[in-house]
């Protein structure tokens, strides 16, 4: 007699070797595109730090690094003589050309809606974002890294049909996890930014994974491995209280930031794009002769507000004039990865906090580690991504600060649109760049349907 169920079992099992066969080269793949995606953002990488360097000595001042790669060397003495400063707008005009108008966000939404993209669109906007981000723009790095990686992978996904997809995932995780020195957390990333909600199919999640460890393993063979703030903070339940007090102040830091940009940019609209940019470089030139520490992604600055070298009132106007650089990059629609500059900002929102707050004892890097995850929960759309990274940084004893602060952020922040992502579309011949947006609304990728890419069709 044979046993109960044995015959669906033996009919379900073709299918599962079937699945085996496709997840077996899918994983090698995976690894080898992520590999590929680290060793192409360690040249990036190695061209940005070459090329910041040429210009911070042209214009006398170099923002200080990220402890996690190269440490706090910084040195300011203001160009010689000082209108030299006042050669950033017609560079970052010219630059605008050298792009495309589209940042990360609008290719992502081109692989959301399975909309063709322009022929030499990706490698125009890698250098667009290397040259802004090489002339102290606030915006960050894994921009340009991340569209390097979607670039390779989506490249591959048409190379190898049969895969049925997900190598966009992880070019586009490894770039992102060498960008931010967190794989776990950048694997994370690509999904939920790329599906812009809470669903993680294994299908996506899977090669998102081995494509940033396999990234990562490569870029921190050039650059490291320690996370770019080693913030470690110890934390009980009773610090709950602080972390969603974090979490408050980080959804309305965030919805300025969000909702600023975009009325900028609707204010800005009939600008030539070109200007635009030449008005972000105007104000990078006033700040790099009145401010020069608000120049930059500002990570170094966050870990040098985390010492006493910074009094509370430095640490709030450094804040304030980073979130208004934020709103006028964002506004002008400049290249570059909004997240790096999340972390800064909440990370600087977290320390003031902190210093309001001492006699409370509560840590001082713990909070910064909560306000960053915060406010890139928020601004990314992406909880779980922002969780995680804050937790590969600081480690899991400052869960109890970050695990409020990250949900009360994303649960109060209002998305941009009912797409949670920035209708940018492809130029028309009327247009500015990406100025029209899609004239159909998106259907979400469906990864498990039998027969479908994982990542839509190019």
């Amino acid at each position: 007699m044979r046993p109960p169920g044995f015959g669906q079992r033996q009919a379900g099992f073709p299918l599962w070797e079937g699945e085996v066969r496709h997840t077996g080269p899918l994983i090698l793949y995976s690894a080898f595109t992520g590999a590929l995606a680290g060793l192409l953002a360690a040249g990036a990488t190695a061209l940005l730090r070459g090329l910041g360097l040429g210009f911070g000595t042209l214009f006398g001042y170099l923002p200080p690094a990220a402890p996690g790669e190269g440490g706090l060397a910084q040195a300011f003495t203001g160009p010689g003589p000082w209108p030299l400063a006042f050669l950033l707008p017609p560079l970052f005009a010219l630059t605008s050309f050298l792009g495309t108008g589209q940042g990360l966000a609008a290719f992502l939404r081109q692989a959301r809606e399975g909309l063709p993209t322009p022929r030499l669109a990706h490698p125009r906007g890698v250098l667009g974002g290397i040259l802004q981000l090489s002339l102290y723009s606030p915006l960050g790095r894994e921009g340009p890294l991340g569209v390097l990686g979607l670039w390779l992978g989506t490249a591959l996904d048409r190379r190898f049909p049969r895969l049925g997809g997900g190598l966009a995932f992880a070019g586009l995780a490894a770039g992102l996890g060498a960008g931010l020195h967190a794989p776990v957390a950048g694997a994370l990333l690509a999904t939920e930014i790329l599906y812009r909600s809470l669903l993680l199919e294994a299908k996506a999640l899977t090669p998102a994974l081995i494509g940033a460890l396999s990234g990562f393993a490569l870029y921190g063979a050039f650059f490291g491995y320690s996370p770019l703030l080693p913030f470690r903070a110890e934390v009980d339940l009773r610090a709950v209280p602080f972390g969603a007090l974090v979490g408050l102040l980080a959804a309305a830091l965030a919805a300025l930031w969000l909702g600023g940009g975009r009325l900028l940019e609707r204010g800005l609209r009939h600008l030539p794009f070109p200007l635009r940019h030449g008005l972000l470089g105007l104000a990078l030139a006033l700040l790099l002769l009145l401010l020069p520490e608000a120049l930059g992604t500002g990570l170094g600055w966050v870990a040098v507000a985390a010492t006493p070298l910074l009094s509370p009132a430095a640490v709030g106007y450094l804040l304030l004039a980073k979130a208004l650089l934020l709103i006028l990059a964002t506004g002008v629609r400049a290249y570059g990865g909004a997240f790096t500059p999340a972390l800064a900002l909440g990370g600087l929102l977290g320390i003031l906090v902190a210093r309001f707050l001492e006699p409370l004892a509560v840590p001082l890097e713990g909070l910064a580690l909560a306000g960053g995850a915060a406010v890139l929960a928020a601004v990314a759309r992406a909880p779980f991504a922002a969780t995680v990274l804050a937790l590969e940084w600081g480690g899991y004893a400052t869960l109890p600060l970050v695990l409020p602060a990250v949900v009360l952020a994303y649960a109060l922040t209002p998305a941009p649109d009912p797409e949670e992502g920035p209708r940018e579309g492809p130029r028309g011949p009327g247009d500015a760049p990406s100025e029209r947006p899609p004239q159909r609304e998106p259907q979400p990728p469906d990864p498990g349907a039998s027969g479908e890419r994982e990542t839509p069709p190019r």
